[in-house]
């Protein structure tokens, strides 16, 4: 008896271990960690703590990447603007950050519908939009060969994003919108180099689209990403570095 649990025991608690560390590796690269925060305790907050015109109060919106997944040390964009906004005297209030990991446009456009979301659009003057990327790489799988009509499916995208500006506009016409653009994550691999004038004119026609908008801003990434790498674990996200470099050039464009 004494033998089998000398030898047993250690053997079971490894395997799981094992399975444990296997399951949180998995869902990492899924892009499956974290939690956005909770809406109704922000909308609180924020209804308590109204920015005014010299305080910057940034709000995240969107998908995985606005949510930060890929991110080493958790920060994301809104962690990493936090601390950028800090090393430059800037007075800031703490990011709001609503991005949901696998967010496509229409996901997007319920939450802006959303009461308590629309209390925090009001209450911020900086809104930080990262959406569009999960329903172009949805469907048809532009790894390998792009939609049959890419003009078409951008053009699709670009409305159903024009609704959700609009939402953010109603309830706040004076905030600042950065809206985050596209890089080709695919770039090092055998068919990535098709898919570069696709992710350009993907950003023209967003600059194109909406930069009528004085307040509207896009930031452009495609070059942070063209010529080193800056992905993380799961190739497709931004590591810290990647993120880092998003949020240094919204606290430029600020």
């Amino acid at each position: 008896m004494r033998r089998a649990l000398f030898w047993y025991l250690p053997l079971v608690a490894a395997l799981v271990a094992v399975a444990v560390f296997g399951y949180g590796f998995a869902s990492y690269l899924r892009g499956d960690t974290g939690e956005p925060v909770q809406l109704a305790m922000a909308a609180a907050a924020a209804q308590t703590s109204a920015p005014n015109a010299s305080l910057v109060s940034p709000l995240i919106l969107g998908d995985s990447l606005a949510h930060g997944t890929g991110d080493e040390t958790g920060l994301g964009i809104g962690g990493r603007l936090d601390d950028e906004l800090r090393r430059r005297h800037v007075r800031a209030r703490r990011s709001w950050n609503l991005g949901v990991n696998g967010a496509r446009t229409p996901d997007l456009l319920t939450v802006v519908n959303r009461a308590n979301v629309q209390q925090l659009m009001r209450d911020s003057n900086a809104i930080v939009v990262s959406i569009g990327g999960n329903d172009l790489w949805g469907g048809t799988d532009w790894r390998n060969a792009p939609p049959p009509d890419p003009e078409r499916t951008m053009a699709a995208v670009l409305d159903r994003i024009a609704a959700i500006l609009a939402r953010v506009r109603a309830a706040n016409p004076r905030a600042r919108i950065f809206f985050i653009g596209l890089y080709n994550p695919f770039a090092l691999t055998p068919q990535g180099g098709a898919l570069t004038p696709l992710v350009n004119r993907w950003n023209a026609r967003l600059s194109t689209r909406f930069g009528g908008d004085p307040n509207f801003t896009l930031v452009p990434t495609a070059d942070l990403f063209a010529h080193r790498d800056r992905l993380s674990a799961d190739r497709f996200h931004p590591n810290g570095e990647g993120y880092a470099l998003i949020a240094r050039r919204i606290a430029d464009a600020w």
